[in-house]
């Protein structure tokens, strides 16, 4: 069975060929594109058992400055990185692996899938964002009861890989500049869902955010 390192030699022409005709830039494993208010990521994650991999997107906000407080890099930023992430797969089938193949076209076809589930899944929630650079005023508070049905059901349908309260740190991110009130909505609901003794790198922030004046 050949190695990631050889899969990736073989479909990082097709695959980065075709991802740039719709306006990304990378190779590989990585790839990345850009409009006024967020940055979309494509990847290929090998598995760390060997012999197969998935695919991922996602759609990092520019309002959000740092991750786990380290500054971001947006024109080196990976899929793993983005705040909004989602798995390609077949739906109602679970997260889709693919298996390497010592046979060149059975890469390459695998290639072509994972191209084609891109176009079917990710591209869709792109060109959302690209469109409506304030998509995520759509989401109200009532929505984080069930964010991976209420809140994906306003951005695309994407399946969100985060929790509620990661997700509320990172609207409240967000909205701290352009929309205090906003920010401090999420930000007492994401505290809402931390106890006393819970662990979140973001409490400091929501605490900061709850003290902003009106």
């Amino acid at each position: 069975m050949i190695t990631a390192a050889e899969f990736k030699k073989q479909i990082t022409k097709p695959l980065g060929n075709k991802l740039r005709v719709l306006g990304f830039k990378g190779s590989g494993f990585q790839y990345r594109m850009e409009c006024a208010e967020f940055v979309f990521a494509i990847g290929i994650q090998a598995s760390q058992w060997g012999g197969q991999c998935c695919a991922e997107y996602g759609i990092q906000p520019k309002g959000i400055p740092a991750i786990n407080g380290q500054p971001i890099d947006l024109n080196k930023l990976t899929y793993s990185q983005c705040e909004l992430r989602s798995r390609l797969s077949y739906k109602n089938k679970g997260d889709k692996w693919w298996a390497f193949s010592d046979d060149l076209q059975k890469n390459l076809a695998v290639a072509d899938e994972i191209f084609a589930l891109i176009e079917q899944q990710a591209m869709p929630v792109f060109k959302l964002f690209k469109e409506d650079p304030f998509v995520l005023d759509r989401i109200e508070l009532k929505d984080m009861s069930n964010i991976y049905k209420l809140v994906a059901a306003k951005i695309g349908g994407m399946d969100l890989m985060t929790t509620d309260i990661r997700f509320a740190w990172a609207m409240a991110q967000v909205y701290e500049k352009r929309d205090p009130k906003r920010a401090r909505q999420f930000a007492a609901f994401g505290m809402s869902k931390l106890g006393p003794k819970d662990l979140f790198m973001g409490r400091a922030f929501f605490e900061r955010v709850l003290k902003t004046e009106m």
